[in-house]
């Protein structure tokens, strides 16, 4: 019982230190969970919900109460006009009879409602903030496009350079096999001990790269993970590798200028510039807005209003329609609409940049994918060329026929050529990774 305790913990620890497998598909749906500049987007979208309903609410009624309650202090009290003598003064004319009347406190309030009647900037305002939302959720879906292509290139760069540890890993494979028979010729005395010294100098620096190239290796599954909102340091193992099958065009197809998010939202903005060239306009138009108000309001030498508010305060009310036309402003709202016109412009030119970059784009990745696949086919054919090449030298040096010399340049060639097939197969995988995201195939891959 105790052996199998032990030997339930050992696995438990195997499995706890090996690579966790992470394909491609894996890596996109944690990523686009994950990721902090979605996390930090979503609540962006909170804001502009916020904006809308503070520009629809300023069209609804608002109500405002005032209050103030002022202590005076005045050296001769206040006269108040009761009438006026019967008797006239010695000019002809009539006294006006006044009595003392000490104000010493006064209290006011009063309620007031309005209600926009013809505002056109509140409305224009609305549909801006509703544009700004449009805009906001072609943003957050651009923003995933980019982690999802961001994702996808990590991840197949991580790919390519662990196959060309592969290709290191082979080398060292078979330059350690031909190393033992090279050990064993030289006790035979049928090598010199300069052959076996050459062959360990070649292991060391196979040895050295393959030590450099895993350091690299690890950096860039540091960087992805980063990318997918993961702690760096985890230990992953990528399942995905590339692959000799070629894709056809004719499965990667469609129009650039229609499948671009980037395009979408700058026509958008385009449109929320004109909604501001109209709101700018609008800023000279009438204003119509009907009001109503209640207000009350005592004055008395001692603050005793609420001891006897009976006949203490004098109520009044208005309810009416005021009207604001603007009539001369400096020329300053023309003015200002002339910056916006050219700030749409502005819009409208990026636009047409950003067309003509999609263009190129696809051209080119699909130029580059058609050259991807013969290029492929070439080194496939080296690559099987080269191994070829090695297996005869090495038969030929232990036949004492070619010299260390020979054998370790077959050795490189063979290197050399499955890296230029590795590096042809990532040249295809980027350029097909190009062309699904300019033609958006990318994110619906990644259930965008």
């Amino acid at each position: 019982m105790r052996k199998f305790f032990c030997l339930l913990v050992l696995g438990a620890a195997v499995l706890a230190s090996a690579d966790a497998p992470l394909s491609l598909k894996q890596a996109l749906s944690d990523g686009l969970k994950g990721n902090l500049d979605i996390k930090r987007s979503e609540l962006g979208s909170e804001g502009i919900d916020a904006q809308i309903n503070a520009a629809f609410r300023s069209y609804l009624p608002q109500l405002t109460a005032n209050g103030t309650v002022t202590r005076l202090w005045a050296h001769d009290p206040t006269k108040i006009p009761i009438g006026a003598s019967p008797i006239p003064n010695d000019n002809g004319f009539l006294d006006l009879i006044t009595i003392d009347y000490p104000v010493n406190w006064n209290v006011a309030g009063d309620l007031k409602l309005t209600q926009f009647l013809y505002v056109p900037q509140a409305l224009t305002g609305i549909s801006m903030a509703k544009k700004g939302k449009e805009i906001d959720a072609l943003g957050k879906q651009e923003l995933r496009e980019g982690i999802v292509y961001g994702i996808t290139m990590q991840y197949w760069t991580i790919v390519y350079m662990e196959d060309n540890l592969d290709v290191l890993q082979k080398s060292m494979d078979n330059l350690s096999k031909t190393r033992e028979a090279i050990a064993s010729m030289v006790e035979q005395g049928i090598a010199k001990k300069s052959d076996l010294n050459t062959m360990d100098i070649n292991l060391s620096s196979l040895s050295t790269q393959m030590d450099n190239l895993k350091v690299q290796i690890q950096t860039q599954k540091d960087a992805l993970l980063q990318i997918m909102g993961r702690t760096p340091g985890e230990k992953i193992e990528l399942t995905d590798r590339l692959s000799t099958d070629f894709r056809n065009l004719a499965d990667i197809s469609g129009n650039p200028l229609q499948s671009s998010v980037t395009l979408r939202r700058m026509e958008q903005q385009v449109k929320l510039q004109e909604m501001q060239i109209d709101l700018t306009r609008q800023e000279i138009y009438p204003n119509v807005v009907a009001f109503a108000s209640y207000g009350t309001q005592a004055s008395r030498e001692n603050f005793d209003f609420f001891s006897d508010a009976k006949d203490k305060f004098a109520d009044n009310g208005t309810v009416g329609v005021s009207v604001t036309i603007p009539l001369f402003d400096g020329m300053s709202n023309s003015a200002k609409r002339a910056n916006a016109r050219i700030q749409k412009r502005q819009l409208e030119i990026d636009m047409e940049k950003q067309k003509l970059a999609l263009q190129a784009t696809y051209e080119t990745a699909r130029t580059t994918l058609i050259n991807a696949k013969s290029l492929v086919e070439r080194n496939k054919e080296n690559a099987k060329l080269s191994e070829e090449n090695y297996l005869m030298k090495e038969l030929e040096y232990k036949e004492s026929v070619a010299p260390i010399t020979d054998l370790l340049t077959a050795d490189n060639n063979m290197q050399t050529a499955r890296s230029n097939l590795v590096s042809a197969l990532y040249t295809e995988k980027t350029a097909e990774i190009a062309l699904e995201q300019v033609l958006g195939i990318l994110r619906q891959r990644a259930g965008e």
